[in-house]
């Protein structure tokens, strides 16, 4: 039993010690005046929101979803690795206090982000529901219980490899965590115990069944590298990552983009770069998410133009960052060099890339004030959004990359 203590104990120590040397990168000065700047723009212009809101907005609804998506995302740090199969498969049934410990630190890990989420939405509910700081102390706890209990269910449906189950207990458990959260915000205490009950019945149910199967460890394995493989994901855009294993899709139906380059010697990186962006899922579906969570985001403004522009310099801002690691995505590939002038070119087609693509995102964005009637706010948003993307591609990005 010794020395299970000691993998765990190692493996936490090693996890916690890299995840620092990484975030020592990512938490740079810069990164940390632009937020400082955000949060405060940010914070004035839902202060004047606030003002605006009446007593009857569906702030509980607004605080139900998102906190369920929060929620229905739990899941088990384990720390296993790929050798672990071979050499802690046959020590299963001494495991047991590790995974304990392992579902410790991930409820521990993962609840910063609860209370983080509760503070902010705390002016928003204060202005529509009767709550003090009982309330909120109370409604924090209720979470944190909530919390733990998906950790616990997930756990227990890693030991199944069926989809369908898997399907069916997202299904079930979005279904309880909106009810009980709703109830929580709501102030119904009666219905939430209702909800206790079936989500402690749910849990004994699951605790029966997989009581008589064996740990999946392949599976298990697979997950915790996936993990792995998203912070380092993320550590990349600040530093390189050796750890760092990246992955092609084909996409056939974006090749009508590649075709767009001009066949010549001079934009062979304009046309590796487009279609490492185009194929690689890091980088077209960070684009993509980041473009639908700022257009939701500035449906929701009410037109105002210096919400909208904060919304919008953001997700400028966070989408070219996350494209940094992009102009080092051929740093190993000694092809290119065959061209003559190839390497002349690669910085400006680097650019050339990433402020295409921001001009996207902006003109996007632009077009939902367009909708709504408002040319003035829409055409201000353009004409600021490309001015922002060609300084910030061309001053700041390109400063960096010239540095590395």
């Amino acid at each position: 039993m010794n020395s299970i203590e000691e993998i765990w104990k190692t493996r936490i120590n090693h996890h916690i010690n890299e995840t620092r040397s990484y975030l020592k990168y990512m938490l740079n000065d810069h990164l940390l005046f632009v937020f400082i700047f955000l949060a405060a723009g940010g914070a004035l212009t839902y202060s004047r929101w606030l003002k605006s809101v009446s007593t009857d907005f569906p702030a509980v609804l607004i605080m139900t979803i998102v906190f369920t998506l929060i929620l229905i995302t739990s899941s088990v740090r384990t720390l296993l690795k790929d050798a672990d199969i071979m050499f802690l498969l046959p020590m299963e049934h001494k495991m047991e206090s590790y995974f304990k410990k392992a579902m410790f630190y991930s409820f521990i890990s993962q609840s910063g982000i609860i209370a983080v989420t509760l503070i902010l939405f705390t002016p928003l509910y204060g202005k529509v529901m009767d709550s003090n700081g009982a309330t909120l102390l109370i409604s924090l706890l209720l979470l944190f219980l909530m919390k733990y209990w998906n950790v616990r269910v997930s756990w227990k449906i890693d030991y199944f490899t069926e989809k369908t189950v898997k399907v069916n207990d997202l299904i079930v458990r979005l279904a309880i965590n909106a009810c009980g959260i709703y109830f929580i915000f709501a102030q119904q205490s009666i219905f939430f115990l209702i909800v206790l009950v079936i989500m402690a019945l749910y849990d004994l149910y699951f605790g029966k069944v997989v009581g008589k199967k064996a740990l999946k460890w392949e599976q298990l394995i697979v997950k915790e590298e996936g993990k792995k493989q998203s912070f380092y994901k993320l550590a990349n855009l600040f530093t390189d990552v050796p750890k760092l294993k990246k992955q092609a899709k084909r996409r056939k139906y974006l090749d009508f983009l590649l075709k767009q380059v001009a066949y010549h010697q001079d934009h062979v990186y304009e046309y590796l770069f487009l279609r490492a962006f185009l194929r690689t899922g890091d980088y077209l579906g960070i684009m993509v998410r980041l473009t639908l969570i700022g257009s939701v985001i500035i449906t929701f403004l009410n037109e105002q133009l210096i919400g909208n522009l904060l919304v919008i310099l953001l997700f400028l801002f966070l989408t070219g960052i996350q494209m940094m690691s992009l102009a080092k995505h051929f740093e190993l590939l000694e092809l290119p060099q065959l061209y003559p002038r190839a390497d002349q070119k690669k910085v400006a087609s680097f650019l050339k890339i990433v402020f295409r693509i921001l001009v996207v995102q902006v003109i996007i964005y632009s077009v939902i004030p367009l909708m709504k009637g408002n040319i003035l706010v829409s055409g201000s948003l353009l004409a600021i959004g490309i001015g922002f993307a060609a300084l910030f591609v061309y001053g700041y990005m390109g400063g960096r990359v010239r540095k590395t």
